[in-house]
Order: C-alpha cells, then sequence, then structure tokens
C-alpha cells in the first residue's frame, strides 16, 4: 500500500478544524473578558466607593454638575454657615472652601441600601475660620454696624484665605442610601465636619453661648 505524502504548504482537514476551533476558543474568551471588565466597571462605578470618590473629587475640582449627582451641592455649602445665603452662582468662597481638599478611602461597608464609608479628609481648618469669623460679626453687630449678606461671605472669604488658619486631618464615616438605584449621600454631621473640618465645635460653642 502506497503512503500518502502530505504535500508541503499544504493544511489536511483536521489541521484546518484544530486551527478553526483554536481561533474560535480564542474568539469565546475574549468575548467573556471584555463582559467581565464591563460589569466590573458597572458594579464599581454603582457603588458607595464610587459615588464617594466622585461627590470629593467634584468638590475639589469645583464640578458642581458632578457633585449633585450624589448629593444636594446647594444643601451642602448652605449648611457651612447657617442664615448666611452662599447663592446659586459658585463664588470664590466656594472655590477657596475646597483649594486644600484632600481625601483617602479607607474602607466601605454595605448593608443593604445603606452604606457607611470610612473617610479621612485632610482641608483647611474652618474651626479657626469660623471662630474669627463669628468674633469679627459679633464686635461689629454689638458696635451697631449692619452686615449685609454679601459683606458676611466676604468677611469669611477673608479668613479662609488666610494661611494661619492652618489644614487638619480628620476620619468620618459617610453614610449613603440607596434611592432609586443610585447612592446619594446624605447629609449630616459627619458629612459636614468631613467637608468642613472643624464645624461642628463651632456650631457647638455658638449654641452653647445661646443658650445660656
Amino acid at each position: 500500500m502506497e503512503k500518502k505524502e502530505k504535500i508541503k504548504g499544504t493544511v489536511t482537514v483536521n489541521e484546518r478544524k484544530k486551527l478553526n476551533f483554536g481561533v474560535w476558543i480564542g474568539i469565546v474568551v475574549a468575548i467573556v473578558v471584555v463582559i467581565a471588565i464591563i460589569v466590573g466597571i458597572v458594579f464599581f462605578t454603582q457603588s458607595p466607593y464610587f459615588a464617594v470618590m466622585r461627590t470629593f473629587n467634584g468638590l475639589r475640582k469645583g464640578n458642581v454638575e458632578v457633585v449633585n449627582q450624589y448629593v444636594s451641592y446647594q444643601d451642602l455649602i448652605n449648611s457651612l454657615v447657617e442664615g448666611v445665603e452662599i447663592g446659586e452662582e459658585r463664588t470664590d468662597l466656594e472655590k477657596n472652601c475646597f483649594s486644600e481638599f484632600k481625601f483617602k478611602i479607607n474602607s466601605v461597608k454595605t448593608e443593604g441600601d445603606t452604606a457607611t464609608v470610612s473617610v479621612e479628609i485632610t482641608n483647611k481648618n474652618f474651626r479657626n475660620a469660623l471662630t474669627k469669623w463669628t468674633q469679627t460679626i459679633y464686635q461689629r453687630f454689638i458696635s451697631g454696624e449692619e452686615i449685609s449678606n454679601d459683606q458676611g461671605i466676604n468677611i469669611l472669604n477673608e479668613y479662609l484665605t488666610d494661611e494661619s488658619i492652618g489644614t487638619i486631618s480628620n476620619n468620618e464615616d459617610i453614610t449613603l442610601n440607596k434611592v432609586d438605584g443610585k447612592w446619594q449621600i446624605q447629609i449630616d454631621e459627619a458629612l459636614q465636619n468631613a467637608i468642613f473640618p472643624g464645624l461642628s465645635e463651632v456650631v457647638n460653642s455658638i449654641e452653647a453661648l445661646t443658650n445660656n
């Protein structure tokens, strides 16, 4: 019986099948990898970690539109000084609030539709700035001087640009709630202390003086 010799440069049927099978395996693996990456990205972008990261980066960069996706920017800014309307247009005061803003997310804990994100924040020492501001406002008030809303904002802005107030770092647990499938940051004392370090101390001091 004569042996059939393989002609050089040709591919047998079996080899062609193996080649096609290998190609299909490669395509399937590539598709699975792409799907896994897409699922991973979607999962990450819908996580509490991502919500806090985007919000804080938005504050740092002055991107109000991004911040509003996760928390009311206006409510957050107006919580800085009760009774003083910052206004709808972004002011120099707001820019100065976050010119030294830095953050690090340490951990995330999720239970159902509630999440707690532990963050380490470094920002301007609002305790020092607000203490100086309230003292100035009080002194002008008892001297009979009327201070407009804009004047109050300008005075506070002066203290926020004063390097002598320094910076302060603290750790806070930020609370998020899932609303209509999206994570929303809760505005509470912890968030205010994270964004405006030392704010609660000044507020508590003022309330104590008022009550006495």
